[in-house]
């Protein structure tokens, strides 16, 4: 756009412009030069060291105030060379300043007088016809939407992609139009605030979202940025702006809200069923213990310990009455978390529920439980194995006979030692047909504690990428043989999380104690 008054030009002669600054009135004195050389007219400086600045270009302004304040405090003589913005027309040019500081007798800095002269660039510069030709490159062939508004909000200059966005060939269709004749009154009118808004402040407004309403009820959205349109003499004389379509953006953008809505409203939806799922699989758990009696007194303690790893545990534990003198316990480990792992948890805990009530023996249940659960897993496509361990105490005989399925061995806690139970392990269940499983017996007198557990209380790494494994838990157990079955269980749950790097079980942990009187 051209400008309606005269601009000062650099000289091609070194001319030197001169300068004081009194730092007691924070006053400084320009010459016609010094006026010149920052393209100002004659007496236009208003001689405030703030005004200086202005004028020095954003990029060298902090560097230029800062040494000249240390030359201030503690030097004698400033040289800089800077930029110059122009105000007039935007341009920029460079200046070499000098300056002497003047110094009281007791050291105190109160002036400094210097000069001041064009930077001459060797660069060739942009001729007026040049500015014009580049000019009218942008406006035919950005892709993006530029127009020019004057101060009542009518175009006045529109680009190509602007006339291709209205569906129009002549710019003489748009001259002179406000967005009131060309949208809805809604965003017109939210437009027109804006434009007012900078016509008011100089305050450009920079990719801002507008949604364009059109006539015919169609919706459009752009990326807009606004700023106000200065004359020679930096005068607002009206807006211009660069808009951008971004309604498939948009439009994506919703739909992606949308999805994330009803992902939302299912997750909800399903944490819900997985509490539920939790609730129901604890209440499956014993919410108290047989109580067998002897002499008046109880025969044997119980203490269980149990926290899935997610909403719902493939870990599972129950203690049966037998017989008066007779408990079994039983425990299992689905390989996996969460809901598949429970679902097969709890298959195998009403298979065990039906067995134990016909009085089964340890190596006889496991064999019928393999047989049930190898004819359920059998076509699933993901392989699926469950380890077992199903115990019976006889607390007349004081012995315990036993039988394993590829699950970690119980712990026998006696006042002397701490040691697994012996015996053979047989296989995992649910993965051979003819597996076999053997029972195996040991004796349980007065004041023995057994430990049964799953792997998740000892498989926990710790930050040091160390496995809390069987011989460590082994040796924890060892040190507090001492302790109640209550303050040993306890000890050891808390030195594994202490151990582990998030503090936290990574798996599914479940631990039983039992305690003969």
């Amino acid at each position: 756009m051209s400008f309606d008054e005269p601009q000062p030009t650099p000289s091609t002669s070194p001319v030197t412009g001169n300068w004081e600054w009194d730092f007691s009135k924070d006053s400084m004195e320009w010459d016609e030069t010094m006026h010149a050389l920052f393209g100002m007219q004659p007496g236009s400086f208003t001689g405030e060291s703030d005004d200086f600045l202005k004028r020095v270009h954003n990029g060298d302004r902090a560097h230029v105030a800062n040494t000249m304040a240390a030359v201030i405090e503690r030097g004698t003589k400033y040289e800089g060379e800077f930029r110059v913005l122009w105000a007039c027309d935007g341009s920029v040019h460079s200046v070499l300043m000098e300056g002497v500081v003047n110094r009281d007798d007791g050291g105190r800095a109160f002036r400094m007088t210097g000069t001041c002269h064009a930077v001459q660039d060797d660069s060739p510069g942009l001729t007026p016809s040049m500015e014009r030709t580049m000019f009218a490159a942008l406006m035919d062939h950005l892709p993006d939407c530029i127009y020019f508004k004057d101060m009542n909000s009518r175009i006045i200059a529109v680009s190509h992609a602007m006339l291709k966005w209205h569906g129009v060939s002549d710019p003489q269709t748009l001259i002179g139009k406000t967005d009131f004749d060309l949208f809805l009154d809604e965003h017109a009118q939210q437009a027109l605030e804006d434009e007012r808004e900078i016509l008011d402040t100089g305050f450009p407004l920079v990719n801002i979202e507008e949604k364009e309403m059109w006539p015919d009820g169609h919706i459009t959205y752009v990326s807009t940025s606004k700023m106000a349109l200065r004359d020679g003499r930096g005068r607002i004389i009206g807006t211009f702006g660069l808009s951008r379509d971004i309604t498939e953006r948009k439009h994506s953008e919703e739909q992606l809200a949308q999805f994330a809505d009803e992902l939302r409203r299912k997750n909800e939806a399903l944490e819900e069923e997985l509490e539920m799922a939790r609730e129901l699989q604890l209440a499956m758990l014993p919410q108290s213990f047989p109580a067998f009696m002897h002499d008046g007194r109880e025969a044997v303690h119980f203490y269980h310990f149990f926290q899935p790893s997610m909403a719902v545990s493939g870990d599972f534990f129950d203690v049966y009455e037998l017989a008066k003198d007779r408990v079994g316990v039983f425990i299992c480990d689905v390989m996996g978390h969460g809901v598949r792992a429970s679902l097969i948890a709890a298959t195998a805990r009403a298979l065990v529920e039906e067995m134990t009530a016909k009085e089964t023996s340890p190596e006889a249940l496991l064999d019928g439980l393999n047989t049930a659960l190898r004819r359920i897993l059998r076509h699933n496509s993901t392989p699926l194995f469950v380890s077992a361990c199903y115990l019976v105490a006889d607390l007349s005989k004081g012995e315990i006979v036993y039988a394993n399925a590829g699950h970690p061995r119980p712990i026998h806690v006696r006042a002397e030692s701490a040691a697994p139970l012996e015996g053979k392990t047989g296989p995992v269940l649910g993965m051979f047909d003819e597996a076999v499983y053997e029972r195996s017996v040991c004796g349980f007198a007065p004041h023995d504690t057994l430990l049964i557990f799953t792997d998740g209380l000892f498989e926990v790494e710790s930050a040091e990428e160390e496995i809390y494994d069987y011989s460590r838990l082994l040796s924890a157990v060892q040190s507090r043989r001492h302790l109640s079955m209550k303050q040993l269980c306890e000890g050891i749950v808390e030195e594994v999380q202490q151990f582990s790097a998030s503090r936290e079980f990574s798996d599914d942990v479940c631990l039983v104690g039992m305690e003969l009187a």
